[in-house]
């Protein structure tokens, strides 16, 4: 136990000599001599560059220190430029969602628009059909029964038809009576069909 201490107390004494005789003269030389260096006008920032650059382990050890600093901020610089890219990339597919959506409304709005002009065009059509059948019925209600029993004997069935079912059934009647009996009964005979299946789908 006695020895042990004893090796102990010669390790710290040992120690503290380098650290006294060694170390602390060393530090105190090297600043010294800086004082001087600077005094003189010597670079010693420069020397110390030329010394390490000409020593082969060390020169290579801080040119890889540097090399690999370089290479450190130029992969960061490219990290932040990629995250920038995705963000602006995040961003444009954003709004081209945005202008999907906006193109397919407008879409939608010229289909409903579209739709309601073309209904209108119908009516107004319609209306124009059912004006030029009411004013060729007030053209036959204004003729004599026999000059319209001639005009319609010479159309088509269907067209005949069509002008006896508009007219005023006295006036109708009294167009029959003036055409040859063989027509009159045809047409008599569909204005017959004609109103049943008007009754039926009432």
């Amino acid at each position: 136990m006695a020895s042990s201490k004893l090796q102990q107390e010669e390790t710290t004494s040992r120690w503290q000599w380098i650290l006294f005789v060694v170390v602390i003269p060393s530090l105190f030389a090297a600043f010294f001599l800086l004082l001087i260096a600077k005094a003189a006008g010597i670079d010693m920032a420069a020397k110390t560059k030329q010394w390490v650059d000409s020593v082969p382990f060390v020169a290579d050890w801080l040119d890889w220190k540097k090399k690999e600093k370089t290479l450190t901020n130029t992969i960061e610089t490219q990290q932040r430029a990629i995250r920038q890219q995705k963000q602006t990339i995040a961003k444009q597919k954003k709004q081209i969602e945005q202008l999907k959506s906006e193109l397919a409304a407008k879409d939608e709005e010229i289909a409903r628009l579209s739709t309601r002009e073309a209904q209108r065009i119908e009516q107004e059509k319609g209306g124009e059909q059912a004006a030029m059948a009411a004013d060729v019925v007030g053209m036959y209600d204004a003729m004599s029964d026999k000059q319209a029993a001639a005009i319609l004997a010479k159309l088509p069935d269907a067209e005949a038809l069509d002008v006896l079912s508009r007219l005023d059934g006295d006036k109708a009647a009294a167009i029959l009576e003036q055409m040859p009996a063989e027509q009159a009964a045809n047409l008599l005979s569909s204005l017959h069909k004609w109103a049943m299946r008007e009754g039926a789908a009432e």
